[in-house]
């Protein structure tokens, strides 16, 4: 098939999956809140959608500024990217699948990487640009508002009698309005609206009755209603856990959605932790259901084998039939280095918490890991602090120990062959501030651990190492807690908005309605009012 012909064909799928919004569909608008000051024209935003891109990802605008909300499998078109939700400044091109906004590159205000190309989470950690070396993790609400379009067609034929009666008194002064509106409605045929307004002024001089009944027009009246759904978030501090996954004690898991299941789940906001609920772990059909602490992110289409391992491999477990929560206090399986312990884990509500807006290479790290059961050679090495010393040739940033020879660098070939893997390292040798690789100059990949990665942004937070234990390597998990310079304090609230628009079209003179009473004798009974008030002041 030409090239132009794929393009055509290409462009017409696009726009078959942008319908136009239809009497009673339901529009899943989005209300933005938790940007950084830098970003902080964002916040309060209200994003309306749009359609739907090539992939049937649905994308949004902000009803007052060119900023817009969508989903890119590859925002920089390499073929090689991370699928994530955008805020970006540049509209999406619905054509294309990959590099929406074709710059070439990942250039936006803020992403936050899924999988699920449904709809960008109601609450979520998103990485944006806030002015700084790098990204700072940001908690962002996007409160739903649902949208209904109503049309309803109405005729009817009334007449109109007006009374005024104006009368003189002398009292004290004050101003009291009473309105009744009584309003009968037909879908198919006819409508009445009768109302009665009564305003009276006691003043020097005057009291005005005023009596307004009945309106008739024909033509269509179209009510456009939005209220917003207000977005509470489930937040879980975990402690109690043993020695061998400290770097899981104290995390705040903040609820990031809902699962297949209908069961909520989290992520740690300082780490790439989860809990989750999962009918069947392995996937086997046998399994329980049970509540999970996980390395590995849950997929939230599925209801079973969550995070699609094909095993049942994570930190705890609890056995529950509960999908609502998982319990704030009980017994829970948890890997502690040699066997499965029963521990109290507990989950305590919390309303706030501080974390780490930060996020960046230049926070110090501490390094926290169990080594007394499997690793004793390396004990000293438990909760040694790094602090950020640069970056090497490669670019990447490098710590070292405040109080040892001990460092931590990226180095792609640790033995100078172009064949090995790219790593993270521990290492008592300083890397070279030149080198590309093999960055301590042994030729050789001789240090003291090992986390292989592809990411020379920054070492992992918390990931499987291999490390040199007396001259066997063993798989230890490692957590890299960050020590942030600074800190953010998050409440977990969010705005309720409501907002009503009538709009009455009818053939022939307009009529503008107030309050239920015609407008001209509305507008006659306050100049009246003037009048008399005048007239006061003149006596």
């Amino acid at each position: 098939m030409p090239g132009a012909a794929k393009s055509a064909l290409g462009a017409l799928a696009a726009l078959l999956l942008a319908p136009s919004p239809a009497v009673g569909e339901y529009f899943p608008n989005l209300l933005l809140n938790g940007a950084c000051d830098a970003a902080g024209f964002l916040n309060g935003l209200r994003f309306e959608m749009k359609g739907r891109t090539y992939t049937g990802a649905p994308y949004y605008k902000a009803t007052t500024r060119n900023d817009y909300i969508y989903w890119d499998p590859d925002c920089g078109g390499g073929g090689d990217g991370q699928a994530r939700w955008i805020l970006d400044d540049n509209e999406p091109d619905i054509t294309k699948l990959r590099d929406l906004d074709g710059d070439g590159q990942c250039n936006y205000y803020a992403r936050m990487d899924s999988m699920d190309r449904s709809k960008p989470p109601n609450s979520a950690f998103w990485k944006m640009n806030c002015g700084g070396a790098t990204a700072e993790s940001r908690l962002i609400v996007l409160a739903d508002i649902t949208t209904t379009l109503t049309t309803t067609t109405m005729t009817s034929t009334s007449t109109t009698v007006s009374t005024t009666t104006i009368s003189s008194t002398r009292t004290t002064t004050s101003t009291t309005k009473t309105t009744t509106t009584v309003t009968s409605t037909s879908s198919t045929s006819s409508s009445t609206s009768s109302s009665s307004t009564s305003y009276t002024y006691t003043g020097t001089s005057s009291t005005i009755s005023s009596t307004t009944s009945t309106t008739s027009y024909t033509g269509t009246s179209t009510t456009r209603t939005t209220s917003t759904t207000t977005t509470t978030l489930m937040m879980l501090r975990l402690t109690g856990v043993c020695p061998y996954k400290d770097f899981l004690e104290g995390l705040t898991f903040v609820e990031e959605g809902y699962t297949a299941s209908g069961a909520r789940y989290f992520k740690a906001a300082e780490d790439e932790q989860y809990l989750y609920h999962d009918y069947d772990c392995n996937g086997g059909g046998n399994g329980k259901k049970r509540w999970i602490i996980d390395e590995n992110s849950p997929d939230p289409s599925r209801t079973e084998d969550l995070d699609q391992d094909g095993a049942c491999n994570y930190h705890a477990r609890h056995d529950s039939e509960d999908i609502y929560g998982p319990p704030r206090a009980d017994v829970w399986q948890i890997w502690c280095g040699v066997e499965w312990v029963d521990t109290i884990l507990h989950l305590d509500l919390v309303s706030n918490y501080t974390f780490d807006d930060g996020m960046d290479f230049s926070n110090a790290l501490k390094l926290r890991g169990y080594f007394k059961g499997s690793c004793q050679q390396k004990e000293n090495m438990n909760n040694l602090q790094f602090e950020y010393q640069g970056v090497t040739a490669n670019g990447s940033p490098y710590y070292k120990s405040v109080t040892s020879d001990e460092y931590i660098y990226y180095d792609p070939h640790c033995s100078g062959n172009v064949s090995g893997s790219a790593r993270w390292v521990l290492d008592s040798d300083a890397p070279s501030l030149t080198a590309l690789s093999d960055l301590d100059g042994d030729g050789n990949c001789s240090y003291d651990g090992r986390a292989k990665s592809l990411d020379t942004s920054a070492p992992p937070k918390g990931s499987m190492w291999k490390m040199d234990c007396g001259g066997v390597w063993k798989d230890m998990w490692l957590a890299l807690v960050r020590l942030p310079t600074t800190t953010t304090s998050v409440t977990a609230t969010s705005t309720t908005v409501t907002t009503t628009k009538a709009t009455t079209t009818a053939p022939g003179k307009a009529r503008v309605m107030n309050n239920g009473a015609a407008g001209p004798q509305h507008h006659l009974a306050f100049l009246l009012l003037g009048l008399l008030g005048l007239l006061s002041v003149c006596q």
